[in-house]
Parts: structure tokens; sequence; C-alpha cells
């Protein structure tokens, strides 16, 4: 069955952690280097549809450097780049120096690995809600409903990998617009280039993990009107993406109606908490005094561009196959 959840996590400055240390990087096997946010169904993560999913969901933010794939298997295309080599459509991707958002998910019981994921990024912070209780009806997690002009979502197939990536041309149906959009559909002219500034590695299906790693200084270059822009294979006309700014607030979810979690990421100049590597809490902050472990660490992350940040949130999503 499907579920939403919304990660509603505080707030978590994005700092280069593999200045810190160093980041496992391999479909899920070990979590060094990531921060455990919660679990699926917990009040606060939930949005909507299935109370019965379980995954842990994990973050991380770091400045690529040389950071390397040690495991796992590659969710990919055939023309998708290998690892975190940049391609034709996903030029200066994971290049040293650019600051990389990471979302991993650990499942739990029948959960599987294998599902269609999606990361939309509400960048006004207004978008998403978690529901006030597990099975209440009250989560906010649709972005053509609540999202704003500029707001996105990204796509990874289970078979295919990058997918999609899709951007409000209007604000939602609930704040004041049509909820329309445009689609980057299959990477950039070919449309089956697969080809796009995010990624993603899996360890295995029932109880496994996933990590998509999102290289947030490129999709702005690429897909915000910076100097690569790409204009051409839009469905609805090249549309730029908001401007990716101090928080990101994170909803994940099986499809565009399924599992999601919604998680704040605030950009900001912090020192990050080294998470435990098997995967428990990390270590607190002191500066995070009395709030609740779940409430995030702080991470620094470098400019992704000059001027005042704004609040951006990030919708996270998954769909599980069917199984036949």
């Amino acid at each position: 069955m499907r579920s939403r959840l919304l990660l509603a996590v505080s707030t978590l400055a994005l700092t280069s952690a593999s200045a810190l240390a160093s980041i496992d990087i391999n479909g899920g096997s070990s979590w060094g280097g990531w921060s455990h946010r919660g679990n699926s169904r917990d009040v606060g993560i939930w949005g909507a549809q299935s109370t019965t999913r379980s995954y842990e969901l994990y973050t991380t933010v770091f400045t690529f450097n040389n950071d390397a794939v040690t495991g796992g298997t590659q969710v990919r295309g055939n023309n998708t780049p290998v690892g975190f080599a940049s391609g034709a459509f996903s030029t200066g991707a994971f290049a040293n120096g650019n600051t990389i958002l990471g979302i991993g998910l650990r499942m739990n019981g029948g959960a599987s690995a294998v599902s269609q994921n999606f990361v939309g990024f509400s960048l006004a912070g207004t978008g998403f809600q978690a529901a006030s209780a597990l099975g209440a009806t009250d989560g906010r997690v649709s972005l053509s409903q609540w999202g704003k002009s500029g707001d996105f979502s990204a796509w990874i197939d289970p078979n295919a990998g990058p997918s999609n990536l899709a951007v409000l041309t209007s604000n939602g149906a609930s704040q004041g617009g049509a909820g329309t959009s445009s689609n980057l559909v299959g990477g950039y002219g070919s449309g089956v280039s697969y080809d796009f500034a995010f990624r993603a590695f899996r360890n295995g299906a029932v109880g496994g993990g996933l990590q998509m790693f999102f290289d947030l200084t490129a999709m702005q270059n690429l897909y915000g009107g910076g100097s690569n822009f790409i204009t051409n294979g839009w469905t609805n006309g090249a549309t730029p993406i908001g401007a990716i700014g101090s928080n990101i607030k994170l909803r994940r979810a099986p499809s565009p109606c399924s599992a999601c979690s919604v998680s704040r990421v605030r950009v900001g100049a912090a020192e990050a908490t080294r998470p435990a590597a098997n995967g428990a809490r990390p270590l607190r902050d002191p500066r995070e005094k009395d709030r609740p472990i779940v409430r995030g660490c702080r991470i620094r992350r470098p400019r992704l561009n000059s001027g005042t940040l704004s609040t951006a949130p990030l919708r996270i999503g998954s769909r599980q196959p069917t199984m036949r």
C-alpha cells in the first residue's frame, strides 16, 4: 500500500560534512556521515496514505571532494553517467566544491528499496505539512496543490534511475494558481539519456537501502537559469527552478501520491555532528541543548549563490511496485 510521509524535522544547517568525516556511499549498507531523521510512521514525518510501510530516513549534506562510491548498485538507465561522472546533459555535476544533499532510506519489514522515488522542493517553505497524527487527514503533501511557482520535484525510477524534473509554472491550486508544470523528461533533448544532476544507489530490495544524491550547486546552474541552463526538451517550455535558499524541506514518497516524508534543511554555518556509522541516532550538538535528537544535526553549506537566502522546503516520495 502506498503511503506519504512528511518529514517535518526541525532545521538542519547545511555544512560540509566531508571536512569532518567521510560519507558512506554504498546504497545503504552503512550510514557513516549521515544523520538519522526518524521513521516514516513518526508524527511530524508521516503525511498521508499507508500507515504501515516503515523505513528509517537519513540525510546528509557535504561538499563534494572526489567522493567515491564504495558499494551497492547504481540505479541507472543505459545513458546515465556512471557513479558521479558528469554527462552531456549534467555539465559540472558532482564537481569538487559543489554542495551535495543526500537522502537515505533504510527499509524495515516488508518494505522494499526497489521503488520509484521523488524529492519535491517547496522553496517558499509553505508547501508541505506533516499530518497531526498517524492516520490523520490534515497532511499537505501535494506539490501541485500546495507548491509555488518555481517549486520542483526530481524523479528517480526504480530501473532507469534519474528520469524527470518537474517545475511548477504556476502556484498550486490551494495557493491561488492552477498547479501547472513543465517537465524535463528522461534528460535534455534525447528523451532517453536519463542524465541529470542527481543520482541513486541501492543495496538489496526488501529490507534494503537506498541513497539518493542531489547536486544543489549544479541543479541551480543547469535548471535555475544559470550559465548552463537547459532550455530544450521541456514539455511546456523551459521553466527555471526557484532559488534554493537557506531552508530545504524534504518530502519523500513512493510516488507523487505515496509514502511521503518531509524534512526541513536549513542552510547555515554551524558545525556538523558526526552520526554513528551503525545507523544509530547522531551525537547531540551541544548547541541543540534540550531539543530532541531527531530534530536534526547542524551542517555548514558553501555558497550556492550570493545575496539573501530564502526558505526552501523539500518534498520526498517513493512508490513501491506492486508485487505480482
